[in-house]
């Protein structure tokens, strides 16, 4: 008598689970879009001179710009 409680005890806290697991992956997937207003704050509070510093000790290509690959001797 005790085995068939325990069973069904056992579907009903894995499908409470399930749809636990359910709605916090479905609120989670949700609140990671992108913000607009976040992004544009991040990209107008970049250091550019830090970017200046970057392209400066980097090899270019004299033709169209592209960044080439260090050669090791």
């Amino acid at each position: 008598m005790i085995g068939p409680l325990i069973c069904i005890a056992g579907m009903v806290i894995s499908v409470v689970g399930s749809v636990h697991c359910w709605l916090v992956y479905r609120e989670t997937a949700r609140s990671a879009r992108v913000d607009p207003e976040r992004v544009r704050h991040f990209v107008e509070s970049a250091p550019l001179h830090r970017l200046e510093e970057l392209k400066a000790k980097r090899p270019v290509c004299q033709c169209c710009g592209a960044p080439l690959r260090l050669q090791e001797e």
